[in-house]
């Protein structure tokens, strides 16, 4: 059964903890409608359904420098961004310009499986580095990195997930980050920073980006609407230094495509001139926070003695340890038998592991379902193991 499938309820009385998606209830359909007709009633609006440069629409450019600037004070200029059609193909372009066929690329685990899925499009080596709740652990990056010098293959990238990751939901810390960046520089890759959860903090402050700490050298941070918007309108943003930039938009894709999503971008940029994106963050947050505190109530309340979880401070999920001696497909059986489905663990890691884990997302369903949702999953889990299964 594939994710439009069970979205579109085919599965009825099922609870999904499957999806990182924004619950389609919150999506903000009056907003976006008013948008459009403000567009396609414009005197632009012939130009908003043409080929666009490809760097990206202007108007929204323009409005995404002054937000970043704003609210981090970065200092960009529209040298340093572009926008892409998605975090994704970001990461596909990146992978394709600067990894290559059978280059280093060092990723964390776990780390999003689909950004695994890219690059193993492209062939390259992939190279795991240990997280914990603290983020990348600095003592495993400095091992593999001896290893692969040994090997003579200097690593061309590094991908992280920095805030809230998918799909541990762990935050790195600001003194990690400075460590990564000090090998970054000494060892000569570059840092891939997938930063779409940013906005969507619940508690606490988020740590300054690896594009900040670096000054804006030898970082590619990605951005995202999907998040924060809708995930329909495939539409995200890459900040780097003007010549990763241009060569980005250099770019065989960006030079044939016409910009990223033209007539989806002036929409945005309306949507957002209007003032609507910051009011809709702040609901996000709200819900997103209502949810995650059930979620980790109900974990505490029900959760065997053994079984261990993150306490993300934002984004989407929560990732769960197993005790020793459970595996994680039995556990996802017994639980879709009962109604319940999650993400195994097995599929984020880029070389084995993740055989007691497991991804619950908490965005995607409403309170109620989250806490029946875990409640079955602590049943089922309790019982296998005292079954010693």
């Amino acid at each position: 059964m594939g994710i439009q499938e069970l979205s579109q309820g085919v599965l009825p009385g099922t609870i999904s903890l499957v999806f990182g998606h924004p619950d389609p209830a919150i999506l903000p359909v009056d907003g976006l409608r008013a948008a459009t007709e403000a567009v396609l009633c414009s005197p632009q609006a012939r130009l908003a359904l043409q080929y666009g440069p490809q760097q990206g629409t202007p108007a929204l450019i323009d409005y995404l420098l002054k937000k970043l600037n704003r609210e981090e004070g970065l200092g960009l200029t529209g040298d340093n961004l572009m926008l892409v059609a998605g975090s994704v193909q970001a990461v596909d372009m990146i992978a394709r310009l600067y990894a290559g066929h059978d280059g280093v690329v060092l990723v964390e685990g776990p780390t999003y499986h689909e950004a695994l899925h890219v690059f193993r499009d492209h062939s390259v080596d992939l190279r795991p580095v240990a997280i914990d709740g603290d983020g990348i652990v600095i003592e495993a990056l400095a091992a593999q990195l001896t290893l692969l010098q040994r090997e003579g293959k200097p690593p061309r990238l590094l991908y992280t997930i920095p805030n809230f990751q998918n799909p541990s939901g762990v935050t790195m810390t600001a003194a990690r980050r400075r460590a990564v960046l000090e090998l970054a520089r000494e060892h000569g890759f570059l840092i891939v920073e997938d930063d779409v959860y940013r906005d969507l903090v619940f508690e606490g402050e988020v740590p300054p980006s690896f594009y900040a700490l670096s000054g804006g050298q030898g970082v590619l941070r990605i951005g995202s609407f999907s998040k924060i918007v809708a995930p329909g309108l495939r539409l995200g943003w890459l900040i780097a230094a003007p010549e990763h930039i241009q060569r980005c938009v250099n770019c065989g894709t960006s030079q044939m495509g016409g910009g990223a999503n033209p007539f989806t971008a002036h929409i945005v940029a309306e949507y957002c001139r209007a003032g609507h994106l910051e009011p809709h963050i702040a609901r996000l947050r709200e819900v997103y926070l209502r949810r995650r505190d059930v979620t980790l109530a109900a974990l505490e309340r029900r959760m065997p003695p053994g079984v261990t979880w993150t306490r993300p401070r934002g984004g989407f999920f929560v990732w769960l340890t197993l005790p020793e001696g459970m595996s994680i497909e039995p556990l996802r059986e017994a639980a879709r038998e009962q109604g319940v489905l999650f993400v195994p663990g097995t599929g984020f890691f880029a070389g084995g592991g993740g055989q007691r884990n497991l991804r619950l997302a908490f965005s995607f369903v409403p309170p109620d379902e989250i806490e029946r949702g875990v409640e079955i999953l602590a049943q089922v889990i309790g019982e296998m193991m005292g079954q010693g299964i």
